[in-house]
């Protein structure tokens, strides 16, 4: 059972609220104890503090324990504490240690050299309701069972993470990241979300996709821009048509997940590319996506872990990337006068593809037209 001592004569003296100010949210708390770090984006996706406010009576520091430790003797305040809260301060220090001393330990953790990279693209037993559908600390609890099995000791992470009897699933979360930190010399850490298409449906008759492939053919009539946008037009449409024939194959799967990549986010913009981007050639100012600098050329392109994404091509054909702000609308606008006996209204009509029907059994896109003055 827990214990008080009783070092001192005095009784605990009351939390002076003038002298410093509880954190009102999540994020301030944050701002507080990085402030002078290299940290700079300060936006969160998940946190155990989602409920924090002022009225939570937490108090931002750079060391929980030891400044906590510190104002309770200094201001004479009663301290609590748990063998987890020791434990995790002491893997604090433990970071710091093995980080600075990288590689004369080594060999004492791994055999390779530089930093072996672990991801975790298999995300169903760690969903969650934070942005991107993860359960962070779910992830890093994952994660240090992929790095126990890639180091030499096994048993280092069964070491780390607490098992006391006032351990929560968020001290086994800290101590997990706090493994990740620890061996963040020897290893590299990636999530990949896993987009992708489970099953596509084209609807009518293959003809008809023949047809409108072929009905695509006159656009090369329409200058050079236009003859350029056809270009990669062609693979995807004759693609279309091939999927009628072929919806097993490995070929048209590969085709259909390559549809769409989101790329870069955080603090920077965001990017998307994939032979979706053959359907985003202009933007709504008429300028050339592909020819405004977006040509990816040769060079690929940064996927959101930092590493390199390929450029997709489909034959001869080579897809740029656009800002994800920048799709262009799938809609056009008219203006129409409406002459009422003699009476003139000014009005405007909208067509196009202008939203998407979601549904038990699948997903229609749905174009539509409306007449509003």
């Amino acid at each position: 059972m827990p214990v008080t001592i009783k070092p001192a004569p005095h009784s605990a003296n009351a939390l002076n609220t003038e002298i410093s100010k509880p954190s009102p949210n999540a994020r301030e708390l944050l701002r507080s104890f990085i402030s002078d770090t290299k940290i700079k984006n300060d936006h969160i996706i998940q946190s155990t503090f989602t409920s924090l406010t002022s009225s939570s009576q937490i108090y931002a520091s750079r060391n929980g324990f030891v400044d906590g430790a510190v104002n309770a003797y200094n201001q004479h305040h009663h301290l609590t504490l748990r063998p987890d809260d020791i434990w995790i301060a002491i893997l604090a220090q433990l970071n710091i240690y093995i980080n600075a001393h990288a590689e004369e330990l080594r060999s004492m953790f791994v055999d390779h050299a530089g930093q072996k990279h672990l991801e975790i693209v298999d995300l169903s037993d760690i969903k969650g309701t934070a942005k991107f559908g993860v359960d962070w600390g779910k992830f890093s609890f994952k994660m240090s069972k992929m790095i126990a099995g890639s180091i030499k000791d096994p048993s280092l992470r069964e070491w780390i993470l607490p098992q006391f009897s006032t351990t929560t699933k968020v001290d086994q979360a800290v101590a997990s990241i706090m493994m990740m930190a620890t061996l963040q010399k020897f290893f590299s850490y990636g999530c990949g979300i896993m987009c992708g298409l489970p099953s596509v449906t084209l609807l009518g008759e293959q003809e008809d996709w023949e047809k409108m492939a072929t009905k695509a053919e006159r656009l090369v009539t329409f200058g050079e821009e236009a003859k350029t946008w056809y270009g990669l037009l062609k693979p995807v449409l004759a693609r279309f048509v091939k999927s009628f024939d072929e919806p097993d194959s490995e070929e048209t799967k590969d085709f259909w997940q390559k549809i769409a990549h989101y790329s870069g986010g955080g603090s920077g913009p965001s990017y998307l590319s994939g032979w979706i981007t053959a359907f985003c050639f202009w933007g709504s100012d008429g300028r050339s996506f592909f020819q405004a600098g977006y040509n990816p050329g040769d060079k690929p392109e940064m996927g959101s872990m930092g590493r390199p994404t390929p450029v997709l091509q489909l034959d001869n054909a080579r897809y740029h990337r656009i800002e994800t702000d920048a799709v262009p609308p799938g809609w056009a606008s008219v203006p129409v006068k409406l002459n009422d006996d003699g009476i003139e209204t000014d009005c405007v009509m909208i067509a196009g593809l202008v939203g998407t029907k979601y549904s038990s059994t699948g997903q229609e896109l749905h174009g539509s037209w409306k007449c509003f003055q």
